[in-house]
């Protein structure tokens, strides 16, 4: 009898088992599609849907006919049980499968039919026609503005172009080496992917916002003599906000196709970038007269701004030049007599801060330097102790920066900052938040409010993202084309870099010396962090985990307080 108990509970088990949810999904694999290819989770993922068939095969390199399209996006947008609407097609037949999700497919506005009435289902869909239907199942749209430009260079001018858009900056597309190639005809390998990433933000590709962080350089209008007109768009549809002069030289900040996002006098606009030269990195200089002398290069004194409470200094305050020939005043002013110059390295006892300026002793008198030009150093106490420091957490709001699977850059930095934050004020720091809340700023408010502040330093966090999911590690940049304080950027980037590296055990990229806007655009030390690629399955473990979070707080902490510490 006990035999035939153990016997029945096993059986009884066994029938439990065979019918648990998901059990047999699990088991289901198509034989052509291996366990390394890319699109395996994806294809599996959308068969457990039911938006494709399990049967043995899948088939993924045969093109994806109009038909087979409009079936599995019905499915995915779970509009199949919708009642049939009543389309004639002179090429489906009411009450077929194709007829039951062509109707509705065209219906919901996935596909167009022409004035023949022909809904060609046996036709190859195309990569233009695909980007649509998705674009309007997922309810996708995003319209080019500076803020989110045109990244797919053959797309700029296509009717499609803002849906195709839509479906980059939702993560769904990048393309192929930065084109859409939208009369290329689509496999259902690739339409599984996009489905899959439309409607899991598992499977979404990082996106990485072009304005926040990219490299400028300058160009020079070439047009034999015409004018060259500015627009609002990248697009010959775009409002006309001026025009350049054959000859002009602007600075490049971002493109979209061959339109050029360039810096104007007042803000910013779009030029044909087929009407330009490149110069490089480096604004040429203007051709001086004949009777002109070279002078020793001397750093610019900003227009004193609106000042707030200037901080209390305590304790002994030394200043160490940061430049040469940096002048020394006789009054807090730009304008006041020069009575002496310090160089790079020189140091003089600072007897009080007041907005921008440093009242010192030189030569047993009482004179001024600017202190952007000076590095602050506490000889007491803790080397952080009333430093004016900015962390700016990047991008924000509408614009996430870079993502994956849920996961934000604007988040992660955010996060990282706040806790440099604490950490900063602990210390007596005074510091300043570009922003504390999910709010946006412009590259342009960001420096200017470093500047209207008095910012001794300046700490720009990132996340960083890649077409390639190989790349990792942590770089760490400054700029030396503008920026007069590179030599204390770099230094501040190094100390920083190294702490990442060793704490957080990332990858070094090394420090790098780029024109990113933020810390080109500022006159004090100024760095911009990228803690790691969001697009790497382990930097983008370390960027998810709270325990990491801190990891990249205190090794920034950590980096300013080296640099700070270093005489």
């Amino acid at each position: 009898m006990r035999i035939f108990k153990w016997a029945a509970v096993s059986l009884m088990l066994f029938t439990l088992l065979s019918i648990v949810p998901g059990q047999s999904s699990a088991q289901f694999k198509f034989s052509d599609i291996n366990a390394k290819d890319e699109a395996f989770e994806e294809v599996h993922y959308i068969a457990d849907l039911g938006i494709i068939n399990k049967v043995a095969k899948f088939n993924p390199s045969d093109n994806l006919t109009r038909a087979q399209a409009a079936k599995m996006l019905v499915i995915a947008s779970k509009k199949q049980n919708i009642p049939t609407p009543a389309i004639q097609f002179k090429d489906l037949k009411p009450g077929t499968e194709q007829y039951e999700y062509a109707s509705r497919a065209v219906s919901l506005g996935y596909f167009k039919v022409g004035s023949d009435n022909r809904f060609k289902p046996n036709e190859k869909l195309k990569r233009d026609e695909m980007g649509y239907a998705l674009a309007i199942a997922f309810n996708l749209n995003q319209p080019i503005t500076l803020d989110h430009p045109m990244v797919l260079t053959d797309m700029a001018s296509h009717p499609y172009a803002e849906r195709i858009n839509g479906l980059y900056y939702g993560g769904v597309t990048q393309g192929d080496a930065g084109k859409f190639l939208p009369n290329q005809y689509l496999t259902r390998k690739q339409f599984a992917l996009f489905v899959a990433r439309g409607l899991n933000d598992k499977y979404k590709l990082p996106v990485k916002q072009p304005e926040q962080t990219s490299r400028t350089y300058f160009v020079k209008v070439d047009t034999k003599g015409d004018t060259l007109n500015v627009r609002n768009q990248p697009s010959v549809n775009g409002a006309i906000l001026g025009s350049l002069q054959d000859g002009a030289v602007v600075e490049v900040v971002g493109q979209s196709g061959d339109w050029l996002l360039v810096l104007l006098e007042q803000g910013e606009g779009y030029i044909n970038g087929r009407y330009t030269i490149e110069l490089g990195t480096t604004k040429p200089p203007t051709a001086p007269e004949d009777n002109d002398v070279a002078e020793d290069p001397k750093p610019t004194e900003p227009a004193e701004p609106v000042k707030p409470e200037p901080p209390a200094v305590t304790g002994n305050l030394v200043g160490k030049a940061t430049v040469n020939n940096l002048n020394v005043r006789a009054a807090a002013s730009g304008t006041a007599k020069a009575v002496g110059k310090l160089n790079r390295g020189q140091k003089v006892e600072v007897i009080s801060i007041d907005g921008y300026w440093a009242k010192i002793k030189f030569n047993s008198e009482t004179a001024y330097v600017h202190k952007s030009y000076l590095k602050l150093i506490n000889t007491s106490g803790n080397p952080l102790k009333d430093r004016i420091i900015v962390i700016d957490a990047g991008h924000g709001a509408h614009d996430p920066g870079a993502s994956k699977s849920g996961l934000t850059e604007k988040a992660v930095n955010l996060k990282v900052a706040k806790l440099v934050e604490s950490k900063l004020k602990k210390a007596g720091a005074k510091v300043l938040m570009t922003r504390s809340t999910d709010t946006f700023l412009s590259l342009e408010q960001r420096t200017e409010f470093a500047k209207k502040h008095y910012a001794e330093a300046f700490v720009s966090i990132h996340v960083n993202s890649a077409g390639s999911s190989s790349a990792k590690g942590t770089e760490v940049y400054f700029d030396s084309s503008v920026n007069e304080n590179s030599a204390e950027s770099k230094l501040l980037a190094t100390a920083i870099k190294n702490n990442i590296v060793k704490r957080a055990n990332m990858n070094d990229r090394g420090v790098k010396d780029q024109r990113f806007y933020v810390i080109r655009n500022n006159n004090v030390a100024a760095v911009l962090v990228e803690l790691g690629f969001i697009s790497n399955s382990q930097d983008f473990n370390k960027l998810a985990s709270d325990e990491y979070i801190e990891i990249f707080a205190e090794s920034i902490y950590q980096g300013l307080v080296q640099y700070y510490s270093a005489e």
